[in-house]
């Protein structure tokens, strides 16, 4: 904990405020791009979810465009036979490129896919369960 010499009150606020940015989580984990299984309808499917700076920030998972819903927060729903033809889905990740519209920057990103949702048989040593 960082305290600065000040007057008694606005040392009290700075102690405050240099406690909540030392335990913040880092952006670039909250930020981080997203896979779980959900249901659709009868099926059982895959979401993809992450944030992007705008709506004109293009989303690609294997070098394919997706229709994603949302504007900075995305999900895309997917059923489950297409994630497992993603070449590296079978790896445990997916590798996405966000592709900026109007400047061509790529950047990458990588989201953890459930153990053994693409079909791949996992060993698990240790399994939570948490009830929602």
């Amino acid at each position: 904990m960082v305290t600065f010499l000040c007057a008694p009150r606005t040392s009290r606020v700075l102690t405050v405020l240099s406690g909540l940015v030392m335990t913040s989580t880092p952006a670039s984990m909250a930020l981080a791009a997203q896979a779980r299984l959900v249901r659709c309808g009868a099926e059982t499917c895959l979401r993809v979810t992450g944030n992007r700076s705008s709506s004109a920030v293009a989303v690609r998972i294997a070098g394919q465009d997706l229709a994603v819903e949302g504007n900075r927060a995305w999900r895309v729903t997917v059923l489950l036979p297409t994630a497992r033809d993603w070449p590296g889905a079978l790896d445990g990740t997916l590798r996405l490129t966000l592709v900026d519209i109007a400047t061509r920057i790529e950047t990458a990103e990588t989201a953890a896919v459930p153990p053994g949702a693409l079909g791949r048989h996992v060993e698990l040593a240790t399994l939570i369960v948490h009830a929602h």
